[in-house]
């Protein structure tokens, strides 16, 4: 470790990485998802492992962040002062719904009550709509029916 002072007289330190970030960095990851999401927690551990010097595969294997995210992520602290804005998990990140758009209508086929397991539900998705549906998809697109259904009848 070495220290010097920057411009305004404040003291930095610069790291060299041998090894000590691999014991905190899942122990602090740990300690934020208790604070924030997944994502936001390794985003700010990736943020200090980049403002330590580190590279962008050594972030990855540490973090579990795919090297895309840390890339955009040290492009975006490259060109930007800090800013809350790098603590945002923006509306539309993430993969798309396979029911998105039709949600509506699968509902409606949901309330004739023609389907009694989630089987049958990801069976009616894929004969339907022409959505190859596991039974996992099924059992969330029947559990947000429900709470549809739920908060009209309120």
């Amino acid at each position: 470790m070495e220290k010097y002072k920057n411009k305004v007289g404040r003291h930095k330190i610069v790291y060299s990485h041998t090894g000590e970030f691999d014991a905190w960095v899942p122990a602090t990851m740990e300690f934020l998802g208790t604070l924030m999401p997944p994502t936001l927690s390794k985003r700010a551990a990736a943020m200090l492992l980049l403002v330590a010097g580190m590279g962008n595969e050594e972030i990855v294997e540490l973090t579990g962040m795919c090297i895309r995210s840390v890339r955009a992520l040290r492009k975006t602290m490259e060109e930007q002062e800090p800013t809350s804005e790098l603590f945002a998990i923006k509306p539309g990140s993430g993969r798309k719904r396979k029911t998105e758009g039709i949600e509506e209508q699968v509902w409606a086929e949901l309330d004739t009550g023609n389907y009694q397991t989630h089987k049958d539900v990801a069976d009616m998705l894929k004969e339907k709509f022409g959505i190859d549906a596991s039974v996992n998809l099924a059992a969330r697109v029947m559990k947000r029916w429900k709470a549809a259904r739920e908060e009209i009848s309120k």
